[in-house]
């Protein structure tokens, strides 16, 4: 298992981008590499596109990779000064 804890870029399909803080741990099962967990922003700078958002690109470094996003209420359990989303990795990790 390996982790990233650290700045990573979010992309939109529209093509915006919004820094965040990413937590995210990757596993390989079974010969599949499975990879998620939460990416934040500070509550008061939350964009609105990121509370219906469904499906994104995270970049870390040079690399990119897809996400899924099955709760778009996740963000409601959010820790106290953050937006926090949980994201499901859908393909390689960009870790």
């Amino acid at each position: 298992m390996s982790t990233h804890r650290g700045t990573a870029v979010l992309l939109l399909e529209d093509g915006r981008e919004f820094d965040v803080a990413a937590d995210l741990t990757k596993t390989i099962l079974n010969g599949r590499t499975i990879w998620g967990g939460t990416l934040s922003v500070p509550d008061q700078s939350k964009p609105i596109e990121l509370m219906n958002l469904q499906q994104g690109i995270v970049r870390i470094g040079g690399a990119e990779g897809a996400f899924n996003r099955t709760d778009i209420s996740d963000w409601l359990d959010s820790p106290a000064g953050l937006f926090r989303i949980r994201v499901e990795g859908n393909g390689d990790a960009p870790f």
